[in-house]
C-alpha cells in the first residue's frame, strides 16, 4: 500500500510467494544472512511494566494473529544496519495470501506501463500488486478469516475464538486503500470470485453505498468544523 501511495508505517514487509517457491525462498532468505524468528508483537516495555496482567495481554495479542503466524515463516533482518534494527520480513504462500490469480507475465507490465487491466508492477524479479490485485488480495484473505472463526466457534460454541486482529487488519487496510487511492465501487467488477464480490460490495462498495451513503472522504480534524482541507483525501478538490 504504501508503494501506491496510502501514507503507512512499514516495519515487517510481507513477500509472497507461489506455494512451489515457498522453501526455496526460506533458504534464499536464510542463506542472505535473515535469521528464522517468530513475530514479535510485544508492546513496549514502558506500557508492559503498567499493566496489571501483561501475559494476558501478550497472549491475547499473539492469539489474534494465529492463522497469520502459523501460516508463515517470519525472519528477523541481519544485524549490521541500525535503520533495521528490529525489523522483521514475513514470507506468505500465495495460497494464504490469494495474489497470484494468473500468470504473472501475462498479468503484470513494466515501470512506465499505463495499461488498465495490469494487476502488477515489476522490478526484476519483485512483482508489487497494484489496486485490483491487492484489494482482491486482502478481501479474499479476510473472507478466509471470518470462514475459520465460524468454523471454529461451529465445532465448540463454547469456547471463546476470541478477537481477530488479522481480520480486522485486512478490513482497514481495503478502508485506507478506498479512502486514499482510486479504488471505487467498481473495484472488483472483474473478479471471477462472487464471493469475494459480494463481500467488497457488502463491507464498501454499491450495497455499502445503498445502506450508509458515500464515504466522507474529507481532510479534518474534527469532520463539521468548517477546517476541512480544500482537497479529499485522495488529493481531489472538494
Amino acid at each position: 500500500m504504501w508503494y501506491l501511495g496510502v501514507p503507512i508505517a512499514v516495519d515487517a514487509p510481507m513477500v509472497v510467494v507461489r506455494d512451489d517457491d515457498y522453501v526455496d525462498a526460506i533458504e534464499r532468505l536464510e542463506s542472505a544472512g535473515f535469521g528464522r524468528s517468530v513475530p514479535n508483537r510485544d508492546p513496549p516495555p514502558e506500557i508492559m511494566e503498567d499493566l496489571p496482567n501483561p501475559q494476558q495481554v501478550l497472549e491475547e495479542i499473539y492469539a489474534g494473529y494465529k492463522r497469520l503466524d502459523r501460516s508463515c515463516a517470519v525472519f528477523d533482518y541481519p544485524h549490521g544496519d541500525p535503520a533495521e534494527e528490529d525489523m522483521q520480513v514475513f514470507v506468505v504462500p500465495d495460497s494464504f495470501a490469494h495474489v497470484f490469480q494468473e500468470d504473472i507475465p501475462r498479468s503484470s507490465i513494466r515501470i512506465g506501463d499505463t495499461a488498465p487491466t495490469t494487476r502488477f508492477q515489476n522490478y526484476g524479479s519483485l512483482y508489487y500488486p497494484l489496486e485490483q490485485a491487492l484489494v482482491e488480495s486482502f478481501v479474499k484473505a479476510a473472507i478466509d478469516e471470518e470462514t475459520a472463526i465460524d468454523e471454529e466457534t461451529a465445532i465448540d460454541e463454547e469456547t471463546d475464538v476470541g478477537f481477530s486482529a488479522w481480520g480486522e487488519s485486512l478490513k482497514s487496510w481495503v478502508s485506507l486503500m478506498t479512502g486514499y487511492l482510486e479504488v471505487d465501487n467498481d473495484a472488483l467488477d472483474l473478479c471471477p470470485d462472487k464471493q469475494a464480490v459480494d463481500w467488497y460490495s457488502r463491507n464498501f462498495g454499491r450495497i455499502h453505498e445503498v445502506n450508509f451513503g458515500p464515504i466522507d472522504r474529507r481532510i479534518s480534524k474534527r469532520l463539521g468544523s468548517g477546517k476541512e482541507m480544500p482537497i479529499d483525501a485522495r488529493g481531489n478538490p472538494l
